[in-house]
């Protein structure tokens, strides 16, 4: 969905970021689902439920950054262009308009409404990835506090076994 028109509509901080890191590749498998009872998972599983949940943490989050960036960039090129046509629409024939008509001019040009489109699609897939990342963050966490309770527990039992006659 990212919409990157060429290279050189590519942001210089994203350009710089590339050159020197890498984002997460998307994990190999779906976004898996929490099981109803975390008692019943054993230690390894409950480790690699919790460690595809971080990898699609870490991916999510990822994707989340870059769709506000594309949100943004298209926010931008949308003003700048509402600012152009605006200009372009206030020539001769416009003098007696006042500003709400050439505004109103300005809205209805197709390619306001197109830059729009764009707009309203960057921010959509921007809401959907971060949701997903809502997501796979809250499942990191419920995990985590499970991982957390279990090593509490084997702490109290280990204590309680070197104390006991």
């Amino acid at each position: 969905m990212r919409v990157i028109r060429n290279e050189d509509d590519q942001d210089p901080a994203v350009l710089k970021f590339s050159r020197k890191f890498s984002n997460p590749a998307r994990p190999s498998s779906e976004v898996p689902d929490l099981p109803r009872h975390l008692d019943d998972l054993s230690d390894k599983d409950l480790m690699d439920l919790y460690s595809e949940f971080m990898s699609w943490v870490s991916y999510a989050k990822a994707e989340m950054v870059g769709a506000e960036i594309d949100e943004e960039r298209e926010a931008n090129f949308l003003r700048i262009l509402e600012a152009k046509v605006l200009i372009e629409q206030w020539g001769a024939e416009a003098k007696g308009d006042r500003v709400t008509i050439a505004k109103a001019r300005r809205d209805i040009d197709s390619r306001v409404i197109s830059q729009q489109d764009q707009h309203r699609q960057a921010r959509a897939y921007r809401k959907l990835v971060e949701a997903m990342f809502d997501r796979c963050e809250r499942g990191a966490q419920l995990l985590s506090r499970e991982l957390s309770r279990r090593i509490g527990l084997h702490s109290k039992e280990t204590r309680g076994s070197r104390f006991a006659p």
